[in-house]
């Protein structure tokens, strides 16, 4: 049987050793590998939030953008702001309509997987 490795001390991968015995076993390597994995997928969805919310207020913000180049004469500026308003709208609402409807099937899915109250006795 060949020799268990274990860490040096101040190792970078100090952190993976969850029982303090110097040894990384491949249970604490996958437990380690499924928090970062869960990490990563919830920074992943933080930033797809963002990216729907600052859409929605560029969509609220828009016609304000038309207001205000009109208010200060730049009508040629506020011409060319209308005429791409509506692949503008168009494509945003597309975006966050898919974001809303993805948020909302996976809860739909979640709830369908996990057991019901009803269920439980």
């Amino acid at each position: 049987m060949a020799a268990q490795k274990t860490l040096e001390a101040g190792s970078k991968y100090e952190h993976f050793d969850k029982d303090g015995d110097g040894v990384i076993t491949d249970e604490e390597f996958e437990l380690e590998r499924e928090m970062m994995r869960a990490d990563n997928e919830d920074k992943k969805e933080d930033q797809i939030r963002r990216m729907a919310w600052f859409a929605l207020l560029g969509l609220l913000l828009y016609p304000a953008g038309i207001f205000v180049t009109t208010f200060l004469g730049q009508l040629q500026a506020a011409a060319l702001i209308a005429d791409i308003a509506p692949t503008y709208f168009v494509s945003v609402s597309a975006l966050v309509g898919a974001f809303f409807g993805a948020q909302a099937y996976q809860k739909a899915a979640s709830e369908k997987s996990s057991p019901s109250k009803s269920s439980r006795k």
